[in-house]
């Protein structure tokens, strides 16, 4: 869960996301039923250790995928949240929310299933984190 509070450091620390996304709005795990849109979920998806290289280290470098699912009523409003959280997490590094991380790109895009009954466009977009665990 430490990628996924990563992320979310990153988004609620970023005045482009939080000028079409409220901080409030930006939740580890799944948007509660009734959120007034625009919101955004960040959750973890799965880690992987790297090689390591010695055993008896404190900390050890993983790698973790994370999926920011954004969630609003139109798509042109969809389209500019994507864009900024791609623009604020896509290559970034150094301590963040406490954790020594190595990098942080973008994995994938994906598919975006229009519910234009509901009133509810939503895309996915996953990041590949990369950074030291404690043992």
């Amino acid at each position: 869960m430490s990628s996924a509070k990563i992320i979310r450091a990153l988004l609620v620390a970023d005045a482009a996301v939080t000028a079409l996304v409220p901080a409030a709005k930006v939740v580890l795990g799944t948007i509660k039923q009734g959120t007034v849109l625009p919101a955004i979920s960040v959750k973890h998806i799965s880690t992987m250790p790297m090689a390591a290289i010695d055993a008896q280290a404190d900390f050890s470098l993983v790698s973790s995928r994370v999926q920011v699912t954004v969630e609003t009523k139109d798509r042109v409003t969809l389209d500019a949240v994507l864009e900024v959280v791609r623009k604020c997490c896509n290559y970034q590094r150094g301590i963040i929310a406490g954790l020594t991380v190595v990098s942080v790109v973008r994995d994938l895009l994906g598919p975006a299933p229009d519910d234009n009954d509901a009133g509810i466009y939503d895309q996915t977009i996953d990041f590949r984190i990369t950074y030291y665990e404690a043992n």
